[in-house]
């Protein structure tokens, strides 16, 4: 680190009296259902739980790895209630890091039977952040020109971490018509609504700013042979927007249980992105690199973000599995 890494610390913390960061983004933003939206949790047909994992990796040839690793767990409770626990880390290049740790609860206000779903949804759990202050470098541990990471630094630092309560909100709308080739889906989030103090130096109050979310697209079936989903999202949180457009695509392989995955998306004024993966019966493993269009291309030297996700769909043994039609 060491300069790289600070550099990279700075990309994303202010420099003044607090130290904030804004949230981590997934460009596979639908295979995170829980950190998507808490209204999605336990949301989908014919299955009793799912296992989600995300793993992102980004930022590598500045320095050290921005790595971000999510697993969730949600099930489908009786009456329509949806119940499920979430994990999320962020590393910021071995200096900062983010821990999230919560649990998830939705409620369909639709009829199991209806052609669709409408469905409010609760998040609440704790973020501890963390700055390893021994890995900060100074003007002053330079010699003669040369630094040297042995000379004291002359700077003190109160104790760098915070632990606060973190509460999110959300709604969810699906079209679940097996009868219909087009089926329209949307969600709105709002995650941090209390806006805990995040101050790491506790000098002054730096609310943590709600992250305002909202996504949504169309499934289309053609034929049995292919489906396409157009989406998109759009994130706000203080003064930064993040927009993500794309289309993913599933092509059935041999009229097997098997089907291809491929895709487009664009992050605004940010990365071009592939997607492939593979999707058997409901089960997704998908693979997405970010190409970068930013102006950290003179930096990165244009090499961009991996990301990997499994969701995976399943019943208690000793019930027979059925594939799901609209999953989303």
């Amino acid at each position: 680190m060491r300069a790289k890494h600070l550099s990279l610390v700075l990309l994303v913390a202010a420099p003044v009296g607090t130290l904030t960061a804004q949230d981590n983004h997934l460009s596979q933003y639908d295979a995170a259902p829980m950190q998507l939206n808490p209204a999605l949790t336990g949301v989908f047909d014919e299955a009793e739980f799912r296992v989600a994992t995300n793993i992102r990796s980004q930022w590598s040839s500045i320095g050290s790895n921005f790595l971000t690793t999510g697993f969730s767990y949600d099930l489908a409770a009786p009456n329509r209630f949806g119940v499920g626990a979430y994990l999320n880390n962020y590393d910021m290049a071995g200096v900062m890091n983010t821990f999230q740790f919560g649990l998830s609860g939705s409620y369909n206000v639709s009829s199991e039977n209806a052609p669709h779903s409408l469905s409010v949804g609760l998040n609440a759990g704790l973020i501890y952040k963390k700055v390893k202050d021994e890995d900060l470098l100074f003007d002053q541990q330079y010699n003669d020109g040369y630094f040297d990471p042995d000379l004291p630094s002359g700077e003190t630092f109160p104790r760098m971490s915070r632990l606060m309560p973190e509460l999110a909100v959300g709604f969810a709308y699906r079209s679940k018509n097996q009868r219909h080739r087009v089926n329209p889906f949307a969600n709105f989030a709002a995650y941090h609504v209390t806006m805990p103090d995040e101050s790491l130096f506790r000098t002054e109050r730096s609310p943590l700013a709600i992250r305002w979310s909202l996504m949504g697209g169309t499934i289309i079936d053609i034929g049995e042979v292919l489906r396409i989903t157009p989406m998109g999202q759009l994130m706000v949180q203080r003064n930064d927007r993040e927009i993500n457009m794309g289309v993913l695509s599933e092509l059935s392989i041999g009229g097997s249980v098997y089907r291809a995955v491929f895709g487009v998306s664009y992050r605004w004024q940010d990365a071009a992105i592939v997607h492939a993966g593979l999707r058997h019966k409901n089960n997704m493993y998908r693979f997405s690199y970010d190409m970068p269009v930013s102006g950290l291309n003179n930096y990165t030297r244009l090499n961009g973000a991996f990301e990997f996700s499994v969701v995976y769909y399943g019943i208690h043994s000793g019930r027979e599995r059925r594939v799901l039609s609209k999953s989303f």
